[in-house]
């Protein structure tokens, strides 16, 4: 897959329990719904919505940066629902220097699910295996514990801080930042077949 056929076609992406495609201008009501809840946007870069025409603006501001080729990002949709519960993926691809800025988001009713890992992983896959990225990166906001701990399962290191980098909600906050690379990623898919192999040898019936 080339860059050209990821932006000519986008590709849908399928997980145990969930179907990821492209955002597109008709997910404003979705975007609305997850973004107007206080909770999503405790650790987000912007305020929760207020109005509906911001989550209308957001899919056309994500739709808008796909057709320049700046930016693909796919909404989470359980199989046969209609509307998106969260979304994942590159919020900016920088293809000279092969490295991309990883995002996410997800509903409040859906969280602790598991669901976003299976996302972020999914992401991460097309990413170094089709996307020809070589390194890929994402900040938190200092406190938002279950993010930090889903880049860590996801294989992210912490690399450092930006202190007091994040003005919310009338107070200056630190942001973590974290990153993965290429060998990161292969090393720990490698480790992963190889437990896999070994459970497989282990439950296996002798002959």
């Amino acid at each position: 897959m080339t860059v050209l056929d990821i932006f000519s076609d986008p590709p849908v992406l399928r997980t145990e329990r969930l179907v990821l495609r492209q955002i597109t201008e008709a997910d404003g009501e979705g975007l609305f719904s997850i973004f107007a809840d206080d909770e999503v946007t405790e650790h987000y870069a912007w305020d929760t919505f207020t109005s509906i025409a911001q989550g209308h603006e957001l899919a056309t501001r994500t739709a808008g940066q796909f057709r320049r080729r700046e930016a693909i990002r796919w909404g989470l949709l359980l199989p046969g629902a209609p509307r998106i519960i969260g979304t994942c993926g590159y919020t900016r691809w920088v293809q000279d220097n092969h490295f991309a800025i990883l995002g996410y988001d997800l509903a409040r009713q859906h969280w602790r699910s598991g669901l976003m890992s299976e996302a972020v992983a999914a992401v991460l896959r097309l990413g170094f295996e089709q996307m020809a990225l070589h390194r890929v990166e994402a900040s938190v906001m200092a406190g938002n514990t279950a993010s930090a701990t889903l880049l860590g399962r996801a294989g992210f290191s912490r690399e450092g801080v930006l202190r007091e980098r994040a003005l919310k909600r009338g107070t200056f906050r630190d942001v973590w930042m974290y990153g993965i690379t290429r060998a990161d990623w292969a090393d720990r898919a490698d480790r992963a077949d190889r437990a896999d192999l070994v459970a497989e040898n282990e439950t296996s019936t002798p002959p």
